[in-house]
Formats: structure tokens, C-alpha cells, sequence
């Protein structure tokens, strides 16, 4: 069972999470595309911390004898979801850069040549 004490400090650490995560989104720090699936993990922690005998419930369904067992695949199940999303992220930012990074060479390349052809009319 969770101490009060404990139940407290993980209730106004979620909220502390999720207005920093509001924050974000408002200042355009944190387009609301990437932030998903931490509002999904602060409105968990928030629910799990007013009701901690949910998570006693939701260890007993997956036949996790300790819930704190239960916490920590859990847990470990979210990092991986948001590493895996994240590296999603990069992987297209990468691709992207990529296709930006061959138009500049094919632009600076034209523009050359178009100095080129106007410099040689020039001299002629």
C-alpha cells in the first residue's frame, strides 16, 4: 500500500509535470505532435497517484504478484513507446535533411552555372 505521504508528493509531481508540459506546448517549445505521449504518461501518473489501488488492480490482471514489479514493467514499457517515438522523429528529420541538404547542392550548383553564363556574356 502507498503511504499518503508518498501518494502526495507523486499527485504534485505528475501536476507539476503536466502544467510544465502545457507550457511547453504553449510557447511553441513542444509542438503538441511529440507531446502526446507525455500526456498520456502524466494523466496515468495522475490517476495512479489519487488511486493507488488501480495500479494493485491492474498488477493482479497481468498475474504480477508485486505491484511495484507491475510498476516497473510498465515503466520500462512507456520508455521504450517514447524512445521508440522519438527515434521515429529522427529518423524522418534525418531523411529530410537529407533531401534539403541534395536541393541546396542542385540549387548552388544552377546558380553557378547561371553566374557563369552571365559573366561569360558579359565579357563578350
Amino acid at each position: 500500500m502507498v503511504s499518503l505521504k508518498l501518494q502526495i508528493i507523486l499527485l504534485l509531481g505528475s501536476l507539476v509535470g503536466f502544467f510544465i508540459l502545457i507550457n511547453l506546448i504553449r510557447k511553441y517549445t513542444l509542438e503538441l505532435k511529440y507531446s502526446i505521449l507525455w500526456f498520456i504518461v502524466t494523466i496515468l501518473s495522475i490517476i495512479l497517484a489519487i488511486f493507488p489501488k488501480l495500479f494493485t488492480y491492474i498488477s493482479h490482471i497481468m498475474g504480477i504478484e508485486l505491484p511495484v514489479n507491475a510498476l516497473f514493467l510498465l515503466t520500462l514499457l512507456g520508455t521504450i513507446m517514447i524512445m521508440f517515438s522519438l527515434t521515429l522523429e529522427v529518423s524522418k528529420s534525418t531523411i529530410k535533411i537529407k533531401e534539403l541538404s541534395q536541393e541546396i547542392g542542385i540549387l548552388r550548383y544552377e546558380l553557378e552555372k547561371m553566374k557563369e553564363k552571365d559573366h561569360s556574356k558579359k565579357e563578350s
